[in-house]
């Protein structure tokens, strides 16, 4: 009698059980996913990283009254370029109305303008050590702050003096570096495995976006005799929505689902479920020996160098040559530098999306779509600019490939970007602003290398030996990667973790209706 009593009692038990279950799955439809407001928080911060960048290259334009002295004369005396559309393009390129406050050398002009990428890349690696040590929201928090409040007092300090300037902007680049990996370890906490690419991608949207945004907008602003005096407006605007994003961070962000009060159960245990680390266990050291002897990693961080490398042509360097080659106006060369980024924000889009929709329905697992994305990547970039190199002073087809090459360039963050958090989803951070620190040294030897073959003489010529030179490094990284690169998680990610029970399925707890469901591990959570 009592044995049937006890059964009857577990049969109501399970079928309260599944009924409970049953509503959360109802109440969480309802809701509020919050991962995708982690993505939109990932999103505005790679928005206005972008954005600071490039409102403080447009802004030197009118900063520094030289400028156009310098550029005139560089135009009549040393340069072998195409030939210019007719007399009356002569008259609007020649005419110069950069009348800035100051009459800072080239060399200060190239201070200011690096000191931000430096900043950048000699605090990820502590960013992300720091990340993983004492909470990615604590660092993600202050690398924004630093970085918005660093950007928003860049006009008081060019009033002092232009040291004071490189001295913020190397603040500003300080707290930007704190950012990148920050935001990779939240992403690993936050996303699961299948939707990391896609959620990942359009978090990188941003530095599309925020680019296309600050160079339509910036040259207006500048010019503005009106709009907060002109130039520090691109300063005083930006860096207060900087400043709001910082407020939200603080107020809405969290380091992990698990730690979150209005999470919804079903996606608390969705994303647990669905993950390679376990955010229940405390992670332990980083094993840099297994990370610095790592073959996979370093071809990674080669391909994110090669992105690197790409992304400081379409930013620095690119400007240069349609002005100076091709003779296009600033207003002129404003716009052309921006459309680009408008089909490289759906070509992250539909990278992100396509990974999902592979990995989804299991066409192809996350290593073939992150080499799949990162080779596109590569031939799409080099066959832009041997098109380039093709169509030489022909100005129409040149800019027509110049899109194509810049557009393809957003496959890389489905693609190369995104296998950090693949490899390591534990020390995704670490990992990451280890790959970053190196790879972000293109932004420094890229310049380096431009300046060095076009000083003597800046031609056609010279310039179709750059764009070979970029072919190399890219198409060697997406070659290097598809034969020796790997997306698939490391085995050191598990360092006390046996190889049976990684691979023991996940969702076994939850089929046998207990009220214990083990999670990942060895972890658990009631419900």
């Amino acid at each position: 009698m009592k044995k049937k009593r006890a059964l009857l009692i577990n049969v109501v038990n399970f079928n309260l059980l599944w009924k409970v279950e049953i509503l959360f799955i109802y109440s969480g439809l309802s809701g509020i996913q919050y991962r995708y407001v982690v993505t939109l928080f990932g999103f505005f911060t790679y928005f206005e990283l972008d954005c600071f960048r490039t409102a403080t290259s447009m802004s030197i334009v009118k900063m520094v009254n030289s400028t156009a002295v310098n550029f005139k004369k560089s135009l009549n005396d040393t340069i072998d370029s195409c030939p210019l559309y007719n007399m009356v393009m002569e008259e609007i390129f020649l005419e110069s109305d950069a009348e800035g406050e100051y009459n800072w050398s080239p060399e200060i002009q190239g201070y200011v303008l690096s000191a931000g990428f430096l900043g950048y890349v000699i605090s990820q690696l502590p960013g992300g050590l720091a990340a993983e040590t004492y909470g990615a929201k604590r660092v993600y928090l202050s690398g924004v702050l630093l970085a918005s409040l660093a950007h928003l007092l860049s006009p008081l300090a060019a009033w002092h003096s232009c040291y004071t300037l490189i001295v913020i902007q190397l603040l500003r680049g300080l707290g930007q570096g704190f950012q990148s990996p920050a935001n990779s370890v939240v992403t690993a906490n936050w996303f699961p495995k299948h939707e990391r690419g896609f959620l990942n991608s359009l978090i990188f949207l941003g530095s599309g976006v925020g680019s296309f945004i600050t160079y339509t907008t910036s040259g207006a602003m500048c010019s503005s005799s009106t709009l907060l005096g002109g130039w520090p407006s691109v300063y005083f605007i930006y860096g207060g929505l900087g400043l709001v994003l910082s407020l939200c961070i603080h107020l809405f962000l969290y380091d992990s689902p698990k730690e979150h009060p209005n999470i919804g159960r079903v996606e608390l245990l969705y994303i647990l479920e669905n993950q390679e680390n376990d955010l229940f266990q405390k992670k332990p050291p980083t094993p840099w020996n297994k990370i610095l002897t790592s073959i996979p990693v370093y071809v990674m961080t080669f391909s994110v160098f090669s992105h690197f490398w790409a992304f400081t042509h379409q930013i620095s360097e690119h400007p240069i040559f349609l002005a100076n080659i091709l003779h296009f106006p600033i207003e002129t060369n404003g716009i052309l530098n921006a459309i680009p980024f408008v089909f490289q924000t759906l070509m992250i889009f539909l990278g992100g999306w396509v990974s999902k929709w592979l990995n989804t329905h299991g066409y192809a697992g996350v290593d073939k779509v992150r080499k799949g994305c990162t080779m596109l990547y590569s031939l799409g970039y080099s066959a832009g600019l041997l098109g380039m190199y093709i169509a030489g002073c022909d100005r129409i087809w040149s800019n027509a490939f110049s899109f194509i090459a810049f557009s393809f360039v957003g496959l890389s963050y489905a693609g190369c970007l995104s296998v950090p958090s693949d490899m390591s989803p534990t020390y995704a951070g670490s990992l990451f602003a280890f790959s970053n620190t190196i790879a972000s040294t293109a932004a420094f030897i890229f310049p380096l290398i431009i300046g060095m073959m076009i000083y003597v003489e800046e031609s056609l010529e010279q310039w179709n030996k750059i764009f070979i030179l970029c072919i190399t490094v890219v198409m060697s990284s997406g070659i290097l990667f598809c034969l020796f690169g790997s997306a698939d998680v490391v085995p050191w990610n598990f360092p006390s973790i046996e190889v049976w029970d990684r691979n023991r399925p996940k969702d076994e707890a939850l089929k046998s209706g207990s009220k214990e469901c083990t999670l990942s591990k060895g972890a658990s959570i009631h419900i």
